[in-house]
């Protein structure tokens, strides 16, 4: 008993208690334990098996973990000097996650820049090991978001290559860890402006520069400021802005947009690229290129990747805490609003793009605004607001609307037709709502006093247009297109629709100067409207004729917006091949309708007298007269809407029982 007592317990000096090695079934039976876990003996029985656990040492579980706390610095430090070797043997800038580009003046002595994320004591232990020395030529000029560096060093392609096998991840617990050795390599490519590259002189840039008017904030995105933040910013405004530039022939604004979409391709490629400016660039490129769409989603990925979604609903809560810190003082950077500012305004710009693109260009669904979207006016009550945002926070009310109508009437549900007639009336109320709201606070803004003018027209214009969508897109829901065989409520629809197409037409080419006259700024989309709008309404005033005096009333309006469509085109040197695309759509509108009147044999007042369908072979070009741009590439409905007289089908249907 003795013997297995002694083996069953741990041995200790006087006055202090033994620890048992057995288990406590052993120990109640008094057999001999052979200390498995389970033991043998309680695995054969099916006993459970209890051990009693000893517990460590306080001193000796505190050296454990400084053992351990200095095996992990080891590691690190060998990391480091292994990799600063590898560097000081290939010449190549050392990579540090996460830093801007510091000022060689700035550097201390031994070469490590304020991002290096280095403790004391790991340079300590570092020792004699520094960073080698860059030539004064390896500092380029380009701002830190847009080069290959992460401290922004200019480099040659074989210091990139050598750079991006060398790279290292940086963890935020401050262990480096070498990237794993692949087969493939991204291209890391500094992006330069086009004045560094010799493409344009700093006047011209600067020209093209402030021709273009940005949605963002003239304060804040200067040219200087745009140019030691983003290259590719600055070359996508530059770009744009060389089209409208007079002074400059073609070829600059053709060889200009060729080297951005390289570069826009650099940026789309590398994520570690992915910076507020560069999606500033992407919607600056999405409003004027072909592939509009496809540019949006790639800005609207990367704007999710830097959380920009989220800068709106942070802002808001800021300044509706801005009573508790005037009285317990502030607890917020007013810089730091700025920026949420700036990304809150980015990410709307995006919002009504994406809008635009799904309602009028038949984008699938992307964004989707959730909650009540007048909570974006709560911006402009912000320091740093700026005129720009009334129009813009006015369109993100507006598209959000647009895009629930368009949500409704384009759905999977099949609609009654007298669902449809009671879903307009609702919509009409709503977009009426949304006119008073900002028409009053435009009128009340004491900083638009300037741009009141254009803002107003702008907003008056906007309305037409969605009411015209609405009626179109209503019709074409209910399945309607013959004119003859609607009923009086279809009817009513399509008279509407025709008096916001004639009040669209009126608003535009009355006052050429505070809309026409901005078209050299505006998108494809905007030139898109123009035609459309006169086009439908040189269809609805021959399917639905009112009064003698219409018919010249059209003709007018119509000479005087190709007109100035094609003085802005001309004399601002717009060489857009889209827009010359609707500027010839809206030529051919203009004739066909004179040679229908011509061919009918009466002058414009005894046209109007005669039925449609009297003039049928007359109007054949005309009515067939669908352009391609409106079915591809924007969805603009109601072209296709036509008049049959239904006494004629009853004829035919007669006709045919009778054979």
């Amino acid at each position: 008993m003795d013997s297995d007592a002694s083996s069953r317990v741990v041995s200790a000096p006087p006055g202090k208690k033994r620890i048992p090695r057995a288990c406590s079934a052993c120990r109640t039976s008094k057999v001999k334990c052979d200390g498995k876990r389970p033991c043998t003996r309680c695995n054969k029985l099916k006993k459970r098996c209890v051990f009693f656990h000893i517990p460590k040492d306080p001193a000796t579980e505190r050296l454990e973990n400084v053992e351990a706390e200095v095996r992990h610095l080891r590691e690190q430090v060998d990391a480091l000097r292994d990799l600063l070797q590898t560097c000081s043997n290939s010449d190549a800038p050392v990579p540090v996650a996460e830093g801007r580009a510091p000022h060689r003046e700035n550097l201390p002595p031994n070469g490590h820049g304020p991002d290096c994320h280095m403790s004391p004591a790991s340079q300590m232990m570092l020792g004699s090991t520094n960073v080698p020395q860059l030539p004064e030529a390896s500092y380029a000029e380009a701002p830190a978001g847009d080069q290959s560096g992460v401290h922004g060093l200019a480099a040659s392609p074989g210091e990139v290559s050598t750079h991006s096998r060398m790279q290292t991840i940086i963890t935020e617990a401050g262990s480096v860890t070498k990237r794993k050795r692949s087969g493939f390599e991204v291209r890391d490519e500094p992006v330069a402006d086009f004045i560094s590259k010799g493409l344009m002189t700093p006047d011209h840039a600067i020209s093209c520069f402030n021709t273009y008017i940005p949605v963002f904030d003239p304060d804040y995105d200067t040219f200087d400021s745009v140019r030691s933040r983003s290259s590719i910013l600055l070359n996508a405004i530059c770009t744009i802005g060389s089209r409208i530039e007079p002074r400059f022939g073609p070829q600059i604004s053709d060889i200009l947009h060729a080297e951005l979409k390289k570069w826009i391709n650099v940026i789309i490629q590398n994520k570690r690229l992915n910076c507020l400016e560069s999606v500033q660039a992407l919607l600056v490129v999405a409003c004027y290129s072909t592939e509009r769409s496809l540019i949006l989603s790639f800005a609207t990925r990367m704007a999710l990747d830097l959380d920009l979604d989220e800068a709106f609903e942070e802002l808001t809560q800021r300044m509706s805490m801005k009573e508790v810190e005037d009285l317990h003082g502030p607890s917020g950077s007013t810089e730091e609003e700025h920026s949420l500012m700036r990304k809150s305004r980015t990410w709307f710009g995006l919002l009504v793009l994406e809008h635009i693109f799904r309602v009028d260009g038949g984008k699938p669904p992307g964004i989707r605004l959730l909650g009540n979207s007048r909570r974006c006016r709560t911006l402009l009550k912000h320091p740093s607001s700026t005129v720009l945002d009334l129009r813009l926070f006015s369109q993100v009310e507006l598209n959000a609307i647009r895009a629930s109508i368009n949500d409704t009437l384009s759905g999977k549900e099949t609609l009654i037709r007298s669902d449809i007639a009671g879903f307009v009336q609702e919509v009409k109320v709503e977009l009426d709502l949304w006119f008073d709201d900002w028409l009053r606070i435009i009128e009340d803004s004491i900083p638009a006093e300037a741009e009141k003018p254009f803002l107003l027209l702008a907003l008056r214009v906007q309305k037409c247009w969605a009411e015209m969508m609405l009626y179109c897109k209503a019709l074409r829901s209910m399945g309607v297109e013959n004119v003859a065989a609607m009923s009086p409520s279809e009817r009513n629809i399509l008279v509407m629709a025709k008096a916001s197409a004639r009040k669209h037409l009126r608003l535009i080419s009355g006052e050429p100067d505070f809309y026409l006259a901005k078209l050299k700024y505006a998108m494809d989309f905007v030139w898109a409207k123009c035609a459309f709008c006169f086009l439908l309404l040189l269809k609805l005033s021959r399917l639905l004729p009112e009064r003698k005096e219409e018919h010249q009333e059209l003709l007018e309006h119509g000479n005087r917006l190709l007109s100035e469509l094609t003085k802005s085109a001309d004399s601002h040197g717009n060489t857009n091949g889209s827009s010359k695309i609707y500027l010839q759509i809206l030529k051919l509108s203009v004739e066909k309708y004179g040679r229908a009147v011509q061919e009918s044999g009466m002058d414009v007042d005894q046209a109007a007298m005669v039925p449609f369908w009297e003039l049928f072979d007359a109007q054949a070009d005309l009515q067939s007269f669908v352009p391609e741009q409106f079915v591809t590439e924007w969805d603009f409905p109601g072209l296709n809407l036509f008049y049959f007289p239904t006494a004629w089908q009853d004829f035919f249907g007669d006709f045919s029982l009778a054979i």
